[in-house]
């Protein structure tokens, strides 16, 4: 077990292709860490680099108290598992999990020893004797993860382990990996496109963006206080509305307001906001923060705004409503008993403590 380090890391393909730029980043032992952006956003490639599958071009790697910048891969002490699980179809479970121990010269008690060991971790003690193709995707995934935990590395990596699964059992898997995460008590480094499992699995999220770290926070931080535009629209499912208009300011109040549609802020944001008054920003709501008029109790008028229903999306437990306001389209998630008719005029009520605003032009977060 042992932290990370990753200071002033860069990649660069060919002459100018800058995968990682000047990633510095510190992972504590123990932790859960989640890498999560965009394909092409150098979140692989920085994995890769931690696992000595890629050549550093810039920066230093420190594994505990050691750089290895120039260690081989296999003396790492590091394990890691590929979105492709890569089994030997010629071998049985146990001795997929158990090849890297015997190339490494283990005595055959502790081999079996620690292969009983993962496979009861695992639940999959009956199938020690299958061959991958009798094995179910799930299943296969398992044998892959024990293979890494029978070496009891210092560090875990995992490289979009998930995205081959159904969705069922994706769900199901993020759930075992989280209790293997809590039983093992080791670092883990997570690869994923997907917010979900990223929101659902890390206890702390890495955004990134065109070889850039956007921001690194524990979920809920990074779901209500995103740092710009980008991580704002990237966490979340359905992501973060974001509306076009101006600031203004009358009688001492200010209000966001497009063609046809005007929202009082809320008092607090007044401090920071006041430096817009009169320009363009981006107004920026969560689907769950907007509700139909008819279903909030003490809604004020000025939070409350016309919008037409374009399409309205039934989810069961809830309702998903596309509603358009001048030159605006957002979306609502409500109560799935709501009423609401495609091309109805709904009065729509913005919870404002909860609204966010960014600059038009570097899309970083006023307030």
């Amino acid at each position: 077990m042992a932290n990370v380090s990753l200071k002033n890391l860069f990649k660069v393909y060919g002459e100018d292709v800058l995968a990682v730029n000047d990633v510095n980043l510190e992972i504590k032992d123990k932790e859960f860490i989640v890498f999560v952006g965009p394909s092409g956003c150098g979140k692989s490639t920085t994995l890769r680099m931690v696992a000595g599958l890629e050549e550093i071009t810039k920066g230093e790697i420190f594994i505990g108290d050691d750089l290895v910048n120039d260690t081989p891969a296999k003396n790492r002490d590091i394990a890691m598992v590929f979105q492709n699980y890569a089994l030997y179809p010629h071998m049985s479970v146990a001795d997929n999990m158990s090849f890297g121990l015997k190339l490494r010269k283990y005595p055959k008690i502790e081999i079996e020893r620690r292969v009983n060991e993962a496979a009861e971790i695992l639940g999959i003690s009956k199938l020690l004797h299958r061959k991958p193709k009798e094995l179910s995707g799930g299943q296969s995934q398992r044998v892959a993860v024990g293979r890494s935990i029978v070496r009891k590395p210092k560090v875990f990596l995992f490289d979009e382990p998930l995205s081959n699964l159904d969705a069922k059992l994706r769900v199901q898997m993020r759930m075992e990996l989280q209790k293997l995460h809590d039983r093992l008590q080791t670092t883990m480094i997570y690869v994923t496109h997907d917010q979900v499992e990223a929101l659902t699995m890390g206890d702390r999220i890495v955004v990134m963006k065109d070889g850039l770290i956007q921001q690194v926070a524990p979920p809920i931080e990074l779901y209500e206080n995103p740092c710009n535009k980008f991580v704002a629209g990237f966490i979340g499912s359905p992501p973060m509305n974001f509306l076009n208009g101006k600031i203004i300011r009358k009688d001492g109040d200010f209000y966001f307001q497009d063609q046809e549609l005007k929202t009082k802020l809320f008092d607090q944001h007044y401090e920071k906001i006041s430096a817009y008054e009169g320009k363009e920003v981006v107004f920026g709501i969560r689907p769950e923060n907007i509700y139909d008029k008819l279903f909030a109790q003490n809604a004020r008028e000025e939070f409350t705004s016309t919008a037409t229903v374009d399409v309205v999306e039934p989810m069961g437990a809830e309702i998903f409503l596309y509603l358009k306001s001048g030159s605006n389209s957002f979306v609502a998630r409500v109560n799935a008993h709501d009423t609401a008719q495609v091309n109805q005029d709904l009065q729509v009520v913005f919870d404002m403590t909860r609204a966010h605003f960014f600059d038009t032009q570097t899309e970083e977060t006023i307030v």
